[in-house]
C-alpha cells in the first residue's frame, strides 16, 4: 500500500492504459490479474461494472466494491508489463494493489491448484531492482493479507 505521495507524480491521463484520471473515479484499489480474459470476469462479479479502456496486454474495468470504486487492470505476463501497469495506476491515484492468478512456486509442498495468500515473495524478476535493492525485502502489507 502506497501511503507517502512524494514517490508518485499525479498525472491526469497515462499512455500504456489509456486512462485517465477521471476514468478511475476516485479509485485507490487496483485489483491486478495477469490475464486480460479474466478482468471482466472479476469486475462483473462487483456492482456496477463497466469497461475502460483495452490497450495491448491491458484491460481495465471499474466497479464497486463496498460503495467505493474499484479498478481491475490486467498486467500481462512478467515484471515489466506489470510495472507499467502499477506505475501508471498509482500516477492515477491507486494506493493499494491486490494481485490474484496464477503464480510459480517454489517450495515442494505446495501443489497445482492450492490456494495460497501470498504474503512475501523471493524478487527473482529483471523489473523490481529498478524499484528498490535486491536486499529489500518483498513483503506485503499485512493489512491486506490478514
Amino acid at each position: 500500500m502506497l501511503s507517502d505521495d512524494q514517490y508518485v507524480e499525479q498525472q491526469s491521463d497515462v499512455f500504456h492504459l489509456g486512462l485517465t484520471f477521471s476514468d478511475l473515479a476516485g479509485a485507490t484499489l487496483a485489483i491486478v490479474p495477469g490475464d486480460p480474459q479474466r478482468v471482466e470476469k472479476i469486475a462483473r462479479l462487483m456492482p456496477n461494472s463497466v469497461h475502460l479502456a483495452t490497450h495491448r496486454e491491458f484491460t481495465t474495468w471499474r466497479a464497486e466494491l463496498d460503495g467505493k470504486s474499484v479498478v481491475v487492470c490486467s498486467t500481462g505476463i512478467g515484471g515489466p508489463s506489470t510495472a507499467i501497469a502499477v506505475e501508471e495506476l498509482s500516477q492515477l491515484g491507486i494506493r493499494t494493489f491486490l494481485r490474484v492468478g496464477t503464480t510459480g512456486a517454489i517450495q515442494n509442498a505446495i501443489n497445482v491448484g492450492d490456494v495460497l495468500v501470498t504474503t512475501a515473495a523471493v524478487r527473482l524478476d529483471g523489473a523490481s531492482q529498478h524499484f528498490a535493492p535486491l536486499a529489500f525485502p518483498a513483503v506485503a502489507d499485512f493489512a491486506c493479507t490478514t
